[in-house]
């Protein structure tokens, strides 16, 4: 299951972001997952909500939304300001 090193993954970048834009909290991830891609969005799912459950992360969410052939792009992340 490929999707839970994807998913930690993403969550490392999430961190490096949002500690280099400190005080701001990341809220929302937004990810490109094209069809052709090899990976299962519910499955990826799945994984980054069971890393981010219990965590300083939480409630971050991921939003995914489809892209072309084999694509994987980070696309966003939005930060809130305490």
């Amino acid at each position: 299951m490929h999707e839970l090193s994807i998913a930690q993954s993403i969550l490392k970048t999430v961190l490096a972001e949002s500690a280099a834009r400190q005080p701001a909290r990341a809220t929302k991830v937004g990810l490109r997952i094209g069809v052709m891609a090899g990976i299962d969005p519910q499955s990826l799912t799945f994984c980054f909500e069971a890393l981010v459950k219990g965590t300083s992360l939480e409630p971050l969410e991921l939003a995914i939304e489809p892209g072309r052939a084999d694509e994987l792009e980070f696309t966003y992340l939005e930060l809130e300001e305490p």
